[in-house]
């Protein structure tokens, strides 16, 4: 196994041996005689440097310079790095200890108390980088525990959702492309809106969570989702009730995953509402509605009208985007109908690939 590596920047030749020396058994020892030449061979080597032993007064760039290049460079985090000085004052302690150096190490040197001081620290950060290891290993084991368990969930889910489908004599995998066109629709959305923070793997719990956004329909019978005609107020007050019924179905669901749980919550009990407060089952208007919620009620919004129903026709994607645009579906956030304005041509592709 290949010895880990010290390196000694000093400009001083004897300083650089007399430290060289302390440390040949145990390490390879690089050397450099300016802050540059030694920054340069600790980005070269710093998945292999142990330390760094780092002059103040030098030629090109001094100690300070290299160290407020490892803060830049986030190495001064990885690697213990100990100024050697002449001047030990209090003033360049507590500023070597604010540039994060993890010792002040006075000249002339006693090389047994450096190199036990030294091992102590080296040992250290050893430990930790290992820890930090262990837990970046942890977290991605974990990340794809709940991935694996978020588009397990989904997919049964989604598996109701074609049930309900099917009872309503709609096209097949409505719920599928409004994923499809909800992923797309929450990209462009995050990308003119940073602020909301949908990172990727938010934009993904919310597409899958989107799958079930029609659940409450289970409570709906088939008489009502098959009428071709208008509905009747009764009827279309169990429509409205639909989404709370589906919302209150999730809640009684234990052991789903977050943020799954929490998107799929609120999708199926807020996809119907409306920017104006005009929509269902709690009249909620502007930002009272969750995000999630927003963005896959203009998702479901779309591909209904490009989709054939039994109480309407399919819409063109033209005349689709045309009418989300006048407001005829209902009112939506202005921010995410630009959004949507822009994705249209990404949506459009969404609809028109041929059903599996």
């Amino acid at each position: 196994m290949a010895k880990k590596k010290v390196i000694v920047i000093d400009d001083v030749e004897l300083n650089r041996v007399i430290l060289g020396e302390a440390f040949k058994n145990d390490f390879e020892v690089l050397e450099a005689e300016n802050g540059s030449v030694g920054l340069k061979k600790i980005k070269e080597n710093q998945n292999d440097i142990a330390a760094v032993f780092l002059d103040i007064i030098m030629p090109e760039m001094d100690g300070f310079g290299v160290l407020q290049e490892l803060n830049i460079y986030s190495l001064i985090q990885k690697i213990p790095v100990f100024l050697i000085t002449t001047d030990a004052t209090s003033g360049v302690i507590e500023r070597a200890y604010d540039y994060g150096a993890v010792d002040v190490i006075p000249k002339p040197f006693n090389t047994m108390i450096i190199k036990r001081r030294v091992q102590n620290m080296i040992e250290f950060f050893e430990a930790k980088r290992q820890s930090d290891s262990d837990i970046v290993q942890i977290d991605q084991m974990l990340q794809m525990q709940r991935e694996d368990l978020n588009n397990a969930v989904g997919s049964l889910i989604g598996h109701i959702c074609e049930v309900i489908e099917s009872r309503s004599k709609e096209e097949s995998r409505h719920a599928y492309r409004t994923r499809e066109i909800t992923r797309a629709l929450c990209a462009e959305f995050a990308l003119e809106h940073p602020e909301y923070g949908l990172k990727d793997h938010i934009i993904e719990s919310i597409a899958n969570a989107s799958v079930i956004h029609d659940i409450g329909k289970i409570f709906v019978s088939d008489k009502i989702l098959t009428k071709p005609q208008k509905l009747d107020s009764e009827e279309m007050e169990i429509i409205r009730a639909a989404p709370s019924y589906g919302a209150k179905l999730l809640n009684s669901v234990q052991g789903i995953p977050e943020p799954f749980a929490t998107f799929s919550k609120e999708i199926a009990r807020s996809h119907m509402e409306r920017f104006d407060g005009k929509g269902y089952p709690d009249g909620l208007k502007e930002n009272q509605i969750p995000l999630s919620a927003q963005i896959v009620g203009l998702a479901e919004a779309y591909d209904v009208l490009v989709s054939k129903r039994v109480y309407k026709k399919a819409y063109s994607h033209d005349e689709a985007v045309k009418m989300i645009l006048n407001g005829d579906c209902g009112a939506f956030n202005p921010d995410l109908v630009r959004a949507f304005e822009k994705a249209a041509p990404k949506l459009e592709k969404i609809a028109s690939e041929k059903q599996q």
